[in-house]
């Protein structure tokens, strides 16, 4: 019977249903529990609640031995994938089981620090999953009665249309989980069986503070050279900065940190973004807006009539953005951007493929960001040890570590040895020597020998600093560049 209920809410009410006789359901709990959770205890059993008293300690003991992937209330109670009005929509979504799923779902979410929920819908039920410092992790299984409920639950947060399940959706909800106030990115998808639906949580993750705020360079994890000359390029009065990498690589991360470096009372710093992540004081945020006919290029043609210091355009997407961007390199802005390139060399092929004109660009870009996101060794788990013969191998050529520090994995990682994510970076600054290569047509390759002669350190060497640190793994380091197919 207690499965009929999410096993976190029964433990978080410290209740437990022990039997049904016949219009009479028995219930252990600490205490008379709240109004609301003796409603939802009568309404899902269907049955008045006799309350047998039990210590929290001895419930949440008994609790261990029920199964948690099937939390699921009754199909009669719920209704899920048999609702066709868009009153008994609301309705489901409102419902106290449903409501307590989700709610429990963030407040884990939260709690791991994930940076994404995966609300699938299949055929036997709901799969949840987390992404944990870019790793999908599965998380809970729901029956299907749950289906429609929690789809539904989640676009009454969003403000979304409950009734529209042809088409995708994408809305934002602003919930207070805890003592925390969390941003969601919602988006919806038509699947086969039912909606999915991805929740992007903004404010999530132990690495941030309580609040929306960006993290500061220091915070990034990179080399004292690279952060020192980083932050030499975004003093600059004009020029073109770029980010560069795969999605979820961190670039939003590192310029945001830019951004808090180069803010100050004397200087007036205007961001295109779509959408806008972050809340920034005195910045002027600007969001796409496509539908009304607002893109990227509108708003930087809008931006440079007041007169900024410091433009961020969240992507440069096509020619024409790109194009107006460096122009107003040219004319006397910082420009902040980013392209999705595999390493800093990239960028300029990809520009110049985007049909911005050389001349263009060797007068105004002063320096590209590469980079990838490790995670992070656990540090109430991590023990050092000696590195294995095939670890050295993987390491390749230079200065081999002999020990290495390896998460053993414990509560606070949620066993996987990893908790929180760094940066690893390569940072070209424009020389006099690469525009003239660039401008001449030398071909990646030649670029690439000529950056690594500057000693500009590859995506490789900087991950190699942070396993000679302890800061991250062998294994850790060799997925993501095997990803990125980056050397």
């Amino acid at each position: 019977m207690a499965r009929r209920f999410p096993a976190r809410w029964l433990e978080e009410q410290a209740v437990l249903p022990l039997s049904l006789d016949g219009t009479v359901a028995r219930v252990a709990a600490d205490g008379m529990p709240p109004l609301h959770v003796l409603d939802a205890l009568e309404r899902t059993l269907g049955a008045s609640v006799e309350i047998v008293p039990a210590g929290a300690g001895d419930i949440r003991a008994a609790l261990v031995a029920i199964p948690r992937d099937t939390p699921a209330a009754t199909a009669e109670t719920l209704a899920g994938d048999v609702v066709e009005s868009l009153d008994s929509l609301k309705a489901l979504a409102n419902r106290e089981p449903v409501v307590q799923v989700v709610n429990a779902m963030l407040a884990e979410a939260l709690r791991a620090g994930a940076s994404d929920i995966h609300v699938e819908t299949r055929a036997d039920g709901v799969r949840i999953r987390m992404r944990l410092d870019g790793v999908l992790r599965d998380v809970q299984q729901l029956g299907q009665e749950f289906r429609a409920a929690v789809v539904s639950r989640i676009k009454v947060l969003a403000g979304l249309d409950i009734a529209e399940r042809r088409l995708p959706q994408d809305g934002r909800a602003r919930v207070r989980v805890g003592q925390r106030e969390m941003d969601i990115r919602i988006s919806t998808l038509p699947a086969l069986h039912g909606e999915s639906i991805v929740l992007r949580l903004l404010d999530g993750g132990e690495e941030q503070a309580a609040t929306s705020t960006p993290l500061l360079l220091d915070a990034l994890g990179m080399a004292d050279a690279t952060r020192e000359a980083l932050r030499a390029l975004l003093h600059r009065s004009s020029g073109l900065v770029l980010v560069t990498g795969p999605t979820g690589s961190g670039k939003t991360t590192t310029l945001y940190a830019a951004l808090r470096e180069r803010s100050a009372p004397g200087v007036k710093v205007v961001t295109v973004e779509d959408p806008v992540e972050y809340r920034l004081d005195d910045v002027v945020q600007l969001p796409v807006n496509t539908r009304a006919g607002f893109g990227f290029a509108e708003a930087l043609r809008a931006i440079l009539r007041h007169d900024p210091d410091v433009i961020l355009v969240g992507e440069m997407r096509d020619a024409e953005t790109a194009e107006i961007a460096v122009r107003a390199a040219l004319t006397g802005h910082l420009v902040l951007s980013t392209v999705h390139t595999t390493d800093a060399i990239g960028a300029l092929a990809r520009l110049r493929d985007m049909g911005v004109p050389a001349y263009l660009l060797t007068a105004t870009l002063q320096g590209v960001v590469a980079q990838r996101l490790v995670r992070r060794v656990c540090r109430d788990c991590g023990a050092w040890r000696a590195v294995l013969p095939e670890e050295r191998a993987l390491l390749g050529n230079g200065a081999i570590p002999e020990k290495v520090c390896e998460g053993r994995g414990c509560d606070r990682c949620s066993g996987t040895g990893y908790r929180g994510r760094l940066a690893i970076v390569e940072l070209m600054t424009m020389t006099d020597a690469l525009r003239e290569q660039f401008t001449r047509g030398d071909s990646s390759n030649a670029m690439r020998q000529a950056v690594r002669a500057l000693g500009v350190s590859s995506l490789r060497d900087d991950g190699v600093r942070l396993v000679r640190e302890g800061q991250t793994t062998v294994a850790e380091l060799t997925r993501v560049l095997n990803a990125g197919d980056e050397g």
